[in-house]
């Protein structure tokens, strides 16, 4: 009876040694930081050990690397840079998966996200007015199967969703890889995943500082704003945030909006919907998060916030 119950106690703390070291190894964070889609990178995992994290860091870089291939408007060898000189291409299930969700969400904000400002965002980054000759009309994509074709004079930009669909892609590979826990941030476009609430600051477009924060937990945020990439001339602010409906970057919304903040499941959907809403304006973006059930926190020029839910 006593070996009996040495056994007992022995194969009890065995247990207690081994769901210890267990919850040790689920906790421990490892972060890495890098420069990615013309901006930061940073991850932070919780893995067993250094050599599962160094791993799942692995992957993720392959996958933001490779969509970078897909989707970038600044590599001359990218799916999107060929389609656009050649006018037509056989898509890429990374292409094709971009494209697609591109045009539902054109569809969701009547025409205020459109990846066909293609021509407009070239003009932005030269600084020149844009050529009114352009095409912008995502109507106008012709797709058939695997192949896409553009009507001349149409040029696509998908850097409106792109870095959202990449974050997307990497964080379903984490959790299949077995990584339960992960927070992305890829220029301010994040997601994160795992039994943790993260807090999120929102930039002060008007100062230094946050001016907001935000719980996110199975969640991801983008913001797109008026306050980082633009140029100004002849007394004017030119954002990167093409307006569709004119062509033109947009120099100001009617009603002030500085800045738009949205939560979503997914972050191709923070991303898209953030440009959206930035070009409808206040009333009208509200209107869009509410149909859709989103999150949203936007900042106007005199320091108002609004929370949307």
């Amino acid at each position: 009876m006593r070996k009996h119950r040495d056994f007992i106690i022995i194969l009890f703390l065995f247990f207690q040694i081994l769901n210890m070291n267990c919850a040790k190894l689920q906790s421990v964070n490892y972060e890495y930081n890098d420069f990615i889609y013309g901006s930061y990178l940073r991850l932070v995992i919780s893995a067993s050990d250094s050599l599962q994290a160094q791993n799942a860091i692995n992957k993720v870089m392959q996958v933001l690397h490779q969509i970078d291939t897909v989707a970038s408007s600044f590599n001359p060898h990218s799916e999107v840079s060929q389609l656009n000189k050649k006018g037509a291409a056989l898509m890429s299930s990374d292409l094709k998966a971009l494209i697609t969700q591109a045009m539902q969400i054109s569809e969701n904000t009547d025409g205020a996200f459109d990846i066909t400002v293609g021509s407009a965002m070239q003009s932005f980054y030269n600084r020149q007015e844009p050529d009114l000759s352009s095409i912008i009309d995502y109507r106008k994509i012709n797709i058939k199967d695997d192949s896409i074709f553009l009507p001349p004079n149409m040029l696509i930009d998908i850097g409106g969703l792109a870095v959202g669909y990449a974050l997307d892609k990497a964080s379903a590979l984490l959790t299949s890889i077995g990584i339960k826990t992960a927070l992305i941030d890829a220029g301010g476009d994040i997601i994160c995943f795992g039994n943790k609430f993260y807090t999120i600051g929102i930039k002060n477009p008007k100062g230094k500082g946050i001016i907001q924060t935000i719980k996110i937990k199975n969640q991801a945020i983008s913001t797109s704003g008026n306050y980082e990439k633009y140029f100004e001339k002849d007394d004017q602010k030119y954002t990167h945030i093409i307006n569709p409906k004119t062509s033109h970057p947009i120099t100001a919304t009617p009603d002030g909006l500085t800045s738009v903040t949205i939560i979503a499941d997914k972050c191709v959907d923070a991303d898209a919907y953030a440009t959206a809403v930035f070009v409808l304006g206040t009333e009208h973006g509200q209107t869009l998060i509410n149909k859709l059930k989103l999150q949203g926190v936007l900042i106007t020029d005199d320091g108002q916030i609004i929370e949307t839910k």
